[in-house]
């Protein structure tokens, strides 16, 4: 009775002209009694008498509900990814996070290999003294990642000349000559800051109150810190050490070597470095340490200035000489 019901109805309002189409419009009919064969004949008998396609999706199935839906009227398609290639997404890269696109570090990757620095500085002097000094500075640092090497050479030389007042000619002499060379290499611990060291050093000074002076020791090393051009290292253990006199007497003994040595960058233009290197003898002869301080301040380039102090103190040096030497500079520096 109900299907007659709603077929009269659909009748009547198409009456007047069987032409007549009805809206292109979604509408429901809405049936709480009829099964869902029932709703699928009546759909049919509806658009034969309207001329207008009617449609009983799923959901009006599950509900009771028929719905009909507007002519050349089709579901958009699903929305897929954007893909260079099948399978591989592409990103907007102006809405992704830059910081996802950056690579993590890689904590096992070698680091400069070579570094170091080059120190020059010269006095010449013309006139009623002559007078000329070359001082150089080589500091060269070799870096693996297992092993750590390091260079060191000293130099300097220095010859004047005064008018002897009899005769009324200059008299030119040298009054100083001196190298000092250092090598040690380190072996790293599993790659750490740990590691064990090897150094020899030897020192020829003409002037001085060792002729000769040569060591060589062995132990434990630590770089206690480091953060970026900042470092602080550490190195102890024993060794043998040589040396000469200016008399010429000549002695060896057993020592113990110790030695830090700290680097402070203040920013990209000025940084400090201080040195401390001590050789205490165990046999009660000549124990010697040595510190070297230099403040560097960036020019141009590659090149700096330096201020450097050297203070040499040797405990028992020998008759009419004195215990300690000091050395002072303004140099040119070219670092690499």
């Amino acid at each position: 009775m109900l299907k007659s019901k709603l077929l009269s109805k659909i009748s009547l309002s198409c009456s007047g002209t069987k032409f007549m189409t009805l809206s292109t419009t979604m509408f429901t009919l809405v049936f709480s009694t009829l099964s869902p064969s029932a709703m699928a004949s009546a759909a049919n008998q509806a658009s034969a008498s309207t001329g207008v396609p009617v449609a009983i999706t799923q959901t009006a199935m599950l509900q009771s509900t028929v719905q009909a839906l507007p002519m050349q009227r089709t579901p958009l398609p699903d929305e897929q990814p954007l893909s260079s290639q099948q399978g591989a997404p592409t990103y907007d890269v102006e809405r992704q996070d830059p910081y996802a696109l950056q690579a993590e570090p890689d904590a096992n990757a070698t680091p400069k290999i070579w570094g170091g620095d080059i120190e020059l500085g010269f006095v010449f002097n013309r006139g009623n003294t002559d007078a000329t000094a070359i001082r150089t500075n080589l500091d060269l640092m070799h870096e693996y990642n297992d092993y750590r090497n390091k260079y060191l050479v000293q130099s300097l030389y220095q010859r004047s000349g005064t008018i002897d007042d009899e005769t009324g000619e200059k008299n030119p002499k040298t009054s100083a000559q001196k190298i000092y060379l250092v090598g040690q290499t380190n072996y790293k611990f599993y790659r750490s800051e740990h590691s064990m060291f090897g150094r020899a050093s030897y020192l020829n000074d003409r002037f001085g109150a060792f002729r000769e002076q040569a060591s060589f020791a062995t132990g434990y090393a630590n770089r206690l810190y480091r953060n970026g051009d900042s470092y602080w290292d550490f190195e102890t253990g024993p060794g043998v050490a040589y040396q000469e006199t200016a008399a010429g007497e000549n002695s060896s003994g057993i020592i113990w070597f110790a030695a830090t040595t700290f680097n402070v960058a203040f920013n990209e233009r000025n940084s400090f470095k201080q040195a401390f290197e001590w050789g205490a003898s165990l046999d009660g002869k000549n124990s010697t340490w040595q510190s070297r301080s230099n403040l560097t301040s960036h020019l141009n380039g590659q090149w700096s200035m330096r201020l450097s102090l050297i203070v040499k103190f040797d405990s028992d040096p020998g008759p009419f000489r004195v215990k300690k030497d000091t050395e002072t500079a303004a140099t040119i520096v070219y670092s690499f």
